[in-house]
């Protein structure tokens, strides 16, 4: 055909009958190319649960500036009992069919454990069933974790694994209609299309940051010599660094002495040199802010042997696993943490897979942080070296995944 020229329409070129069968033709072509299309992205016509994540929520915002008066506010409010609960009221009944929800984590470690523990009970309440795959901290462990549970045809799977580590199986998930909800699985809480889970339940790091930095500023009275330790190979604590030491910045009668990058595989022996070299450099008195209380331990070993007196370096942390607690309690440094709720976040993964499973997207709602001092190291869950929060959650996730209205 030479150029310019068209293709006569059928019913142009053999009548009313041809045009009929044209039609019905494009109709089903139609229906063949949407069918594609929802192949390659999720059959939510097919899939009983939708397990594509909705869209992300926007990065959290840091706050650069804080005035004493303002850190001291801060302080106040984030040290006090989370009594009263902020999450969602309303949102889908759980479904009463039988649900099996897979737990894939390294089951040795303390704060998994925590979150799992939730996931267990929040299952159970519903009387779904609960199924723990070990990943022995591993990545290769992880995979076959994942593997494992996909081949056993789960619901769901709530993982605090690394998500970037695990795309093949993830994705394979969500291909099956199975959804994926992290804990702790990517930098920041919310949907991760990119990474292909429904949700990723987590504290904002931005309000991390600033809470140890309001901790720093209000105890000092705004006269602070502050220095952070951090891994920047991770995006997340070089994202907490920045939140925790632009007010102190910012803060004119404050000191940012400097970060130091020390590798969290290093620990052992990179953490004591490196504080010794800041006793020699800055002397012995001064904050330490960090992206992770697994720095400390090894942080008050040198100081303690160095013979530095307790009061003089205060030590502000996040994440507080067990170690954390011990600290504060002894006065060994460490002053102040803001941990990561416990059970709770379990329960927030279950609700996002009853979301899922109506097809919903999950609550737009994050804890609070709390800051966990020596005056309420056994308030809110201390006791047992752990942040469960005052606020009867579990009740009220009941609530709404059964349609009851029981007191909280």
């Amino acid at each position: 055909m030479s150029q310019g020229q068209t293709t006569p329409r059928p019913a142009e070129r053999d009548g009313p009958k041809s045009a009929r069968h044209a039609r019905d033709f494009c109709l089903a072509a139609i229906c063949l190319t949407a069918a594609t299309f929802f192949a390659g992205g999720q059959a939510f016509a097919q899939c009983k649960t939708r397990a594509e994540p909705y869209p992300a929520w926007p990065e959290p915002t840091i706050v650069s500036t804080l005035s004493v008066a303002q850190a001291k506010q801060i302080v106040a409010d984030r040290t006090v009992p989370q009594t009263k609960w902020l999450g969602p009221t309303s949102g889908p009944k759980a479904t009463m069919s039988p649900v099996t929800i897979a737990w894939v984590a390294d089951q040795s470690y303390s704060t998994y454990t925590g979150w799992g523990n939730g996931v267990r009970a929040a299952a159970q309440a519903l009387g779904w069933k609960f199924l723990a795959f070990n990943t022995r901290g591993t990545v290769p462990g992880q995979l076959a974790a994942l593997d494992q549970a996909i081949a056993g045809h789960v619901d769901a799977i709530i993982t605090p694994a690394d998500a970037h580590a695990l795309q093949k199986p993830i994705q394979a998930a969500v291909k099956q209609c199975i959804p994926v909800v992290g804990i702790h699985a990517t930098a920041f809480p919310g949907p991760a299309p990119d990474l292909g889970l429904y949700d990723n339940i987590a504290s904002s790091a931005a309000e991390i940051g600033e809470s140890q930095a309001a901790y720093v500023i209000a105890m000092s009275d705004g006269k602070a010599r502050d220095i952070h330790m951090v891994d920047n190979s991770f995006a997340i604590a070089r994202f907490k660094a920045k939140a925790a030491t632009d007010p102190i910045k910012n803060c004119k009668g404050c000191t940012f002495l400097g970060m130091v990058n020390v590798p969290i595989s290093d620990l052992a022996t990179r953490v004591g040199p490196a504080t010794s070299g800041l006793l020699a450099r800055f002397g012995d008195k001064w904050w330490m802010t960090t992206c992770c209380d697994d720095y400390y331990p090894y942080v008050a070993a040198t100081l303690r042997a160095a013979g530095v007196p307790t009061d003089n370096v205060k030590l502000v942390g996040a994440d507080a696993p067990p170690s954390a607690y011990n600290l504060i309690r002894k006065g060994e440094y460490e002053v102040a943490t803001v941990p990561e709720p416990s059970t709770l976040f379990g329960y927030e993964a279950v609700d996002a897979i009853v979301r899922a499973m109506a097809g919903q997207p999950p609550a737009d709602w994050i804890e609070p942080t709390y800051i966990r001092t020596r005056a309420n190291v056994d308030q809110e869950g201390g006791n047992n070296d752990e942040f469960v929060p005052s606020n009867d959650f579990a009740c009220h996730y009941l609530n709404i995944w059964k349609g009851t209205h029981n007191p909280c």
